[in-house]
Parts: C-alpha cells; sequence; structure tokens
C-alpha cells in the first residue's frame, strides 16, 4: 500500500504545480483530463521502420528536465503536505525512475488527470480492471510480439486495454468491432475483411497487425504517440484540425482548450493510468488474478463451408476451443466462398487432424453452391428448410453462431446447395451411377442394332397391346418401349408408335 500511497502523491504534487489556466467559459465544470498540464515539447520527426526503437521513442518519452514540475510550489495543499511531500520528494522520484520509467517505451507523464483514472480503476471499476488484467495475459504476449515486429513500441498494446479490455467480441455503439475496436472503414482499409461470414476486425492477430499499421501511419503524420493515439480514438481529421487551429502539437494543452470529444480528452490519461497499473498490479491490489493462459496456436487449410463441429471433432477439442482461437468466425461454419486458415491450440498433430478429417467428410454430399433468400411474413425455419430439401440443423449452422437461429420478415439468409462429392460417392450414388451407366450402354446397343433398321409408324388401334404389336412387325418389344420413351407396356388408342423393323 505504501507504493500506492507514493504514485498517487506523486501525481498530486505534479499536478499541483501545473498551471491553472483552462480555455474554457466561466464557470464550466471540467473532467479530470481538462485540467492535465504537463508539458513537453514534440519535435516533428517523419518515422520509418528502419529507425531504431529507442530512438524513435525518444521523440516523445523525454520530458525536459527545465519544464519539470516543482512540487514546492503547489497552491493546493496544506503547508503541512507541502512539508510532508518535501520530505517525500527524494523517495517519489527515485520510484519513478527505477520502478516506472525504465519500465516504459511509450511517453509517461503524471498529472491530476492520469492520478484521477489510477484511482477510478483501482476503486469504481476494480472488479472490470481485473477481468482486463485476467484477460490481459492471453492476448499481450502475441500483440506485444506483433507491435515489435512492426517497430513500433510494445506498450502502446495498452489501448487495446482501454478499448476493450483486450475482449475479442467488443462491439460499440458507434459499430467499432474487436480488440482494437475498427469501424468497418477504417478496418476495410487496413486490410481488415468483413462480410457474413467473418469479422476479421475481431481476430487478435490480424487487427494487431491492422492497428500497428495505422498507429505508425498517424504517427507518420504527428510525430508524437499522444498525438496518435488520440488520432486513433477521434480520427486524424479531428485531431489535424485542433492542431492547426490552437497552434500546438502538445496534446495536453489541446485539452485544455475543450474542443475534443469528452472520450477523448480523457483517452491519454486512461491510457497512462491502465499502463501503469498493468505493470504493477500487485502495487495497486490486483494480487489474486486467476490470468488466462497466453494463447499460442497452430494454422491448418480446412475446405470452404467446413462444419466448426467437425473441426472440433478432428481436433479432438472442444466446439466452444475452436470459436475461442477463431473468434472471427461469425457462422456455425467456415465461408462458403473460400478455403479458410483455421487456428487450432498449439500441440494438435497436423497429420492426425487431417486423417480424422478426412475419415469424417468422406461420403458427405458435396457443396454446390449456396444463394440468399429473403424471409417472408409466413416462413418459419421448418418451412424453409423443407423448401428447400435441408435440415433445420443446417440451416442454423450457416446462419448463426448457435443452434438457433431467429428469422423475421425481411431478413437475407443463406440456402446451400448440396450434390454427391464424385471422390467419394455414397452407395445410392453408386448405384445411380451403375444404372445411368447400363443405360447408356444399352442406348449405345440399341443405337448399333437400329443402325440397319428402319422405322415406320403405327397407330394404336382399340383392343391391341404392345406384344400384339411386336409380333406383328416382328420387331423387339424393348426396342419398340425404348424408341417411344414408354416405362411401361402401357399404350392406349390412338397413339402412334415408332416400330422398328428390318430392312429386306
Amino acid at each position: 500500500m505504501s507504493k500506492i500511497i507514493i504514485y498517487l502523491l506523486f501525481a498530486l504534487l505534479l499536478a499541483s504545480g501545473c498551471s491553472s489556466r483552462v480555455l474554457v467559459e466561466e464557470g464550466e465544470v471540467l473532467s479530470p483530463s481538462e485540467l492535465a498540464s504537463a508539458y513537453y515539447d514534440v519535435p516533428v520527426k517523419n518515422f520509418t521502420k528502419e529507425e531504431k526503437t529507442d530512438e524513435k521513442n525518444k521523440i516523445c518519452c523525454e520530458l525536459p528536465r527545465s519544464r519539470r514540475h516543482d512540487p514546492s510550489n503547489s497552491s493546493s495543499f496544506s503547508s503541512s503536505s507541502a512539508d510532508a511531500a518535501q520530505d517525500d520528494e527524494e523517495e517519489i522520484r527515485s520510484v519513478l525512475e527505477e520502478d516506472l520509467s525504465n519500465k516504459f517505451d511509450i511517453p509517461l507523464v503524471f498529472n491530476e488527470a492520469v492520478h484521477y483514472f489510477i484511482n477510478y480503476f483501482t476503486t469504481q471499476k476494480r472488479k472490470v480492471f481485473a477481468n482486463w488484467l485476467k484477460r490481459s495475459e492471453k492476448y499481450v504476449p502475441i500483440m506485444r510480439e506483433i507491435l515489435k515486429e512492426e517497430g513500433l513500441p510494445e506498450d502502446l498494446v495498452y489501448l487495446a486495454m482501454i478499448e476493450s479490455g483486450f475482449n475479442p467480441k467488443a462491439y460499440s455503439p458507434a459499430k467499432a468491432s474487436g480488440p482494437w475496436q475498427f469501424i468497418y472503414k477504417t478496418g476495410e482499409r487496413y486490410g481488415l475483411k468483413v462480410d457474413y461470414w467473418v469479422d476479421e476486425r475481431r481476430d487478435p492477430e490480424k487487427s494487431t497487425i491492422a492497428a500497428a499499421r495505422y498507429l505508425k501511419d498517424l504517427f507518420n503524420q504527428f510525430g508524437c504517440w499522444y498525438l496518435a493515439a488520440a488520432s486513433y480514438n477521434v480520427g486524424e481529421r479531428k485531431v489535424e484540425k485542433l492542431v492547426e487551429l490552437h497552434n500546438t502539437r502538445d496534446i495536453w494543452e489541446i485539452i485544455k482548450y475543450n474542443t475534443l470529444p469528452r472520450e477523448t480528452r480523457e483517452y491519454i490519461p486512461k491510457l497512462i493510468a491502465a499502463a501503469i497499473i498493468a505493470k504493477n498490479p500487485e502495487d495497486f491490489g490486483f494480487e489474486r488474478i486467476n490470468y488466462d493462459n497466453p494463447i499460442r496456436f497452430v494454422k491448418l487449410n480446412v475446405p470452404k463451408a467446413t462444419s466448426l463441429k467437425c473441426i472440433a471433432q478432428a481436433a479432438g477439442v472442444s466446439l466452444e476451443t475452436v470459436r475461442s482461437y477463431n473468434p472471427e468466425l461469425l457462422r456455425g461454419i467456415t465461408p462458403p466462398d473460400r478455403e479458410f486458415v483455421v487456428k487450432l491450440p498449439y500441440g494438435i498433430d497436423r497429420e492426425m487432424f487431417y486423417r480424422k478429417f478426412s475419415d469424417m467428410t468422406s461420403g458427405q454430399t458435396k457443396l454446390k453452391g449456396f444463394f440468399p433468400y429473403k424471409v417472408k411474413n409466413t416462413d418459419t425455419l421448418n418451412k424453409i428448410a423443407s423448401k428447400y430439401g435441408i435440415s433445420k440443423e443446417t440451416l442454423c449452422l450457416w446462419n448463426s453462431d448457435s443452434d438457433t437461429i431467429r428469422i423475421r420478415p425481411g431478413r437475407i439468409i443463406y440456402i446451400p446447395r448440396f450434390g454427391v462429392d464424385k471422390e467419394a460417392p455414397t452407395e445410392k450414388a453408386n448405384l445411380e451411377s451403375k444404372k445411368t451407366r447400363f443405360a447408356s450402354y444399352k442406348k449405345k446397343t440399341f443405337s448399333k442394332t437400329t443402325q440397319k433398321k428402319k422405322i415406320v409408324y403405327h397407330k394404336v388401334k382399340e383392343g391391341e397391346t404392345l406384344a400384339i404389336i411386336s409380333k406383328r412387325y416382328g420387331s423387339d418389344l424393348n426396342s419398340i418401349k425404348s424408341l417411344n420413351n414408354l416405362k411401361t407396356h402401357r399404350i392406349r388408342k390412338g397413339m402412334t408408335l415408332k416400330i422398328p423393323i428390318d430392312q429386306t
């Protein structure tokens, strides 16, 4: 608890030395983030992948010593508080420099707003933050690895923490999705596919790659990670206009003008607070977190429209595990218009998987295509399934991520069309194939035998049968049936039959 007191006291001391000038209407109440006033210079520099990580981070991380605040100048503390603060100043700076500053590769600024959100996450939102910490261990390692590969500060991973709490299925009122909360247009710009079958914004790996490249572009534009992060939240055009309007690249100065949305004004303090707590959870009382295991996986190719249940059975894992490793899949099958790379727990035997998968799918009806169907007022699942000759379970599999599906008039669902897999025919298919071949053989044989025959026409009279007519013309009865496409021996008065007879 002593370290918590030190952290919070230090934040208050720094904040107390900041200017109290706030450029808003008189009497307006501002959030703590609007009172932030720690200042640092941000020289503009173009960011390239070849630059070393430590050189890039210096652009925003270094807080000039000449601008560091002197806690003894605080006017918001009593004299006794100020005296106590002076006595502890050396220890506080030691904690900052040794315990915190060296642990971060993003800018670290303490002020009243940061202090507020440290307190907020450790009190009011303690249970929520504990869940974020629990989930973080699952995704942070792979996200850090991607950020490092892209040449970005690894601590930007905590943007995903304040965006979604590392929840791949997080979905905002603004229709932002996934751990990095991409809206559709931005996700599409950075290569994330979204359709009826998948939402790659929910893929922790692909969305982190997209977020890293987006943040890199924002850094190139603004030359500062704080402005890049603010732009990630509110959009680069908005921040660009405010930088020009207020003639400053200092995010804390821009915040004081109260021209950013509240969510964005609180964004940077939340990021710093979350990073500080997440890197020192025990110091803030988060001592009994049952962390999720880090996600590790292998990638396997599966055919289009593969059932997730089939994948789970072939891999020897639960369906929930398959869904957990592939949160981007929105239905009970993989996309029916393309092959899919599925992720499965690390250690899965590839050969064993494909052997089981082959055994399970051999003999199955083959997908021939699919088409959209607009639900009508009188439709039910059973009615639609019966109409198109598929099961209700198949209909749910194609249009839901569970065993049930809610339909309403006007909704578009997809109906699969199946055919027999020629490479793995069923017993019934084999029988039909034999019949077809036999019929073809008969047709060819008949064709050869009738090449030297001529055709005469006979109009059926009352009382005549095929047998009588066949005997009369000396023609084979089955040949007459085949030539006239008769399935039975039944004929009727007035019919005109073709009769093959030998040429003389």
